[in-house]
């Protein structure tokens, strides 16, 4: 029944934990790191990016004064070439216009002097007409009453004549002729004279209506003349005022 085995020695104790760097440490300090530094890269960067863009707007800044310092100078030379043109387009205009004026009014004057001549003229032609016409009607009309007398005369004394050789019934016969001799001369008288004062009369209204229809032609031609003047000023002023 032996004897008793000895008893197991006790286990020794857990060696204490040793820290061992893990990966995931490492890991986050180098992102740490690269961050750090792309930090302070990208803050050189924008301040050199700021500072290029800086010298870049001041640069554009300064051609666009000068650029438009330029474009204003040319656009004021090119206002003073046009207003100068403008000047002397004007002044030329002007020019022309006093001269075209000054030939259309001669050329009315002398054409207003050659009406008044001519209706001048043909009012002293138709006066002398009418004065040679007048003068002729009369003459035939003394010429006639004359020849009537004369008539007249030449048959009473044949009456007469008559009366006294046949002193009775040749008298009253002769009175009796003789009274209708004088009434036909008297009639034929009167019938003359009538007829030269109807012709006296025509021929003083054809003179008076062709005095009466010159005036009027002269009259028309003096008033087509003033607004011919007038429109033409007119039509001057306004392209004067235009220009």
């Amino acid at each position: 029944m032996g004897s008793k085995s000895p008893a197991a020695p006790a286990p020794a104790p857990p060696p204490a934990p040793i820290p061992v760097p893990t990966q995931s440490l490492q890991t986050q300090t180098a992102l740490n790191e690269v961050s750090g530094a792309q930090t302070r890269l990208n803050m050189t960067l924008g301040a050199q990016l700021d500072q290029q863009n800086k010298d870049f707007f001041t640069t554009q800044d300064i051609r666009q004064t000068q650029a438009t310092g330029g474009e204003t100078r040319v656009t004021l030379a090119t206002q003073g070439e046009q207003e100068r043109a403008g000047i002397g387009a004007t002044g030329e205009q002007t020019r022309l216009t006093t001269e075209t004026q000054g030939a259309q009014q001669r050329l009315g004057y002398q054409t207003m002097g050659e009406q008044e001549r001519a209706t001048i003229g043909t009012t002293g032609e138709q006066t002398r007409l009418t004065t040679e016409t007048q003068g002729a009607q009369q003459r035939l009309g003394y010429e006639t009453q004359g020849t009537q007398q004369r008539l007249g005369y030449l048959t009473q004394g044949e009456q007469e004549r008559l009366g006294y050789q046949t002193q009775g019934e040749q008298q009253r016969l002769g009175y009796q002729t003789q009274g209708e001799q004088e009434r036909a001369s008297i009639g034929k008288t009167g019938e003359e004279t009538r007829l030269t004062t109807a012709t006296q009369g025509e021929q003083q209204r054809a003179t008076i209506g062709k005095t009466g229809e010159e005036t009027r032609k002269t009259n028309l031609q003096e008033y087509m003349q003033r607004n011919f003047e007038a429109n033409r000023n007119r039509d001057w002023a306004q392209n004067a005022y235009r220009a």
